[in-house]
């Protein structure tokens, strides 16, 4: 019993410095300018912590891999590899983690001209932050899915979600009581009004 503990320790260890190995060699290569290989290595270091059951770590690794295909204008992969990162902020419950990844991935599918991939990130970060009472990042999330709409050349005539989330907002500070803040809000309705209907 007490070996095969030690042995469990020792492929623990083994996956450490594997890790560590991929990050460090990884981290030289970026120095150097060399970004495929950098890129290479922390998609290793992230898939030995995914292994482990390392999700904080596997995020590290991966939000990397998506900032160096950023820098070198593979904005796809880098969007993709944002959204893996946020689904592992999602299973251990680091939600503001989630939104931040989710947030950086629509950036990296708007620099790619995949706008509805876009709008549809920014969408599930108005649902989220709508379910959660946060109605001013709600809107302000719908407001950024209804731009791509118009990058897109779609209609958003009836493309009415900013203007719940900014109603939702204005209740909310009105029942606290912060009439400024209650007031802002449907200016914003008054602008996404202007907006939506001179398009």
């Amino acid at each position: 019993m007490p070996g095969r503990n030690r042995r469990g320790e020792e492929k623990e260890m083994d996956a450490y410095l594997e890790a560590r190995s991929h990050e460090r060699e990884a981290r030289e290569e970026e120095k150097r300018g060399n970004y495929e290989a950098a890129i290479e290595g922390w998609k290793r270091y992230a898939e030995v912590k995914e292994n482990k059951g390392s999700y904080f770590l596997c995020i590290y690794g991966q939000f990397n891999v998506a900032m160096i295909c950023d820098k070198v204008q593979r904005w796809k992969e880098a969007a993709e590899y944002f959204e893996a990162a946020s689904k592992h902020a999602e299973k251990i419950g680091e939600f503001s983690l989630w939104a931040l990844l989710m947030n950086l991935a629509c950036q990296m599918y708007e620099k790619e001209g995949n706008y509805e991939a876009c709008r549809n990130g920014y969408e599930k970060i108005g649902n989220f932050f709508c379910k959660t009472n946060n109605f001013f990042e709600s809107a302000d999330a719908y407001e950024h899915a209804a731009e791509m709409m118009l990058l897109a050349g779609k209609d958003i005539s009836d493309y009415e979600a900013p203007v719940k989330a900014w109603e939702k907002n204005h209740e909310y500070w009105k029942e606290q009581g912060e009439m400024d803040d209650a007031e802002w809000s449907l200016e914003r309705i008054n602008t996404y009004r202007i907006i939506q209907n001179s398009k």
